[in-house]
């Protein structure tokens, strides 16, 4: 069993560290967490414990929900209207993973985590090196 405090003292900080962040930050940190959860979704899955499955999946749900949200049409334009199909996408294969009790669908949306991640990513790496060279 894991100790209360330590597990309020790392909320607190992932709470601190979320509110503290700049906008590339707080992306990255999005897209850390529904890869992580999406990946707890898959193990419990595998391990039949369909009411965790179900949690992990909500949750992953959530956070793409937010950074489709969060996009920015008038800014983004194509980019934004091809991130929201994607994000769809990973929502409807998350709802088929969760009915189906499958994993294939969950592993499409993985995959397209995953490489939106390494995406942004790079995109924030290069971002920062552009800052970092201004000053």
């Amino acid at each position: 069993m894991s100790d209360p405090k330590r597990k309020y003292g790392a909320d607190a900080y992932r709470q601190n560290e979320l509110l503290t962040a700049n906008k590339e930050t707080v992306l990255l940190l999005l897209y850390a967490g529904a890869i992580r959860f999406l990946k707890q979704a898959m193990d419990a899955m595998e391990k039949k414990k369909l009411a965790e499955k179900a949690k992990y999946i909500i949750k992953t749900q959530e956070i793409v929900g937010e950074l489709r949200a969060g996009l920015n049409f008038e800014v983004g334009g194509e980019i934004a209207v091809n991130l929201e199909r994607l994000y769809d996408y990973i929502i409807e294969r998350l709802v088929q993973g969760n009915l189906q009790n499958s994993t294939k669908p969950l592993e499409e949306a993985l995959n397209v985590l995953n490489m939106l991640n390494e995406t942004w990513e790079e995109a924030v790496a290069s971002l920062r090196k552009e800052k970092a060279a201004e000053k």
